[in-house]
C-alpha cells in the first residue's frame, strides 16, 4: 500500500535489508480445512509469505524503491521456481501487469534469499541457478529446524568452496554492511 512507501523509501536510504518472515495469517486458508498437517511451516506459512512478497513486487514497491532489498527464508518460499510463470502470467495477453520489469528480473535484482529449514542439495541448486549464488544466505531455521542439520547439510553439499564462502560468510558480511575479520 502506498502509506508503506516510507518505510521502503527509508530502507532504501538505509540500504537495510527487510526480511519478510513468515506468520500466522490472519485469515487461515481455507484450502487447508481438514489438513492440519499442511497448515503453518509445513506449506500455509511459504505460500502466505511468499502471496506478500509477490504483492510488494507486483504493487510497484521496487519500480519506485529500485535498491530496496526485501530477504525472504527457505530458499524465497518457492519463488526462485515460479520465476518464468510469473513473467508468462503478467505479460500482455494475460494479466498486462504494469511494471517496469518483468517480475524475475525484480526476484533477482531485490530479493536475497536464506536457506533456512531447507536442508536438500536440489532446491539449494535450482535457487543458486536461478538467483545466482551471492543473492543466498545460510541460515538454520532454528527452533522449527535443527541447527546443526542446518550447518552438517552447508558444509557437506556439493558446492565450491568458493560459492559455499558466499553462502556462509560474504553474502552477508556484503548485505549487511558487517565488518569481516
Amino acid at each position: 500500500h502506498p502509506s508503506l512507501d516510507p518505510f521502503w523509501e527509508r530502507a532504501q536510504a538505509l540500504n537495510a535489508v527487510v526480511y519478510l518472515h513468515p506468520a500466522d495469517p490472519l485469515t487461515p486458508a481455507p484450502v487447508l480445512d481438514g489438513y492440519n498437517g499442511l497448515r503453518r511451516a509445513t506449506w500455509e506459512w511459504t505460500f502466505e509469505t511468499g502471496s506478500h512478497a509477490l504483492r510488494i513486487m507486483f504493487g510497484g514497491v521496487f519500480d519506485r524503491f529500485p535498491r530496496a532489498k526485501l530477504a525472504l527464508g527457505h530458499l524465497g518460499e518457492t519463488l526462485p521456481f515460479l520465476l518464468w510463470r510469473f513473467d508468462s502470467r503478467a505479460g500482455p495477453g494475460f494479466y498486462a501487469v504494469k511494471l517496469k520489469k518483468l517480475p524475475s528480473q525484480y526476484v533477482k535484482d531485490n530479493v536475497v534469499v536464506a536457506t533456512s529449514g531447507m536442508c536438500s542439495a536440489e532446491p539449494l541448486n535450482c535457487t543458486i541457478d536461478a538467483l545466482g549464488h551471492d543473492h543466498v544466505l545460510f541460515a538454520a531455521d532454528y527452533p522449527f529446524e535443527s541447527a546443526e542439520e542446518a550447518g552438517h547439510f552447508i558444509d557437506s553439499v556439493a558446492l565450491d568452496d568458493g560459492v559455499r564462502n558466499a553462502i556462509c560468510r560474504d553474502n552477508a558480511t556484503r548485505l549487511l554492511a558487517l565488518r569481516s575479520g
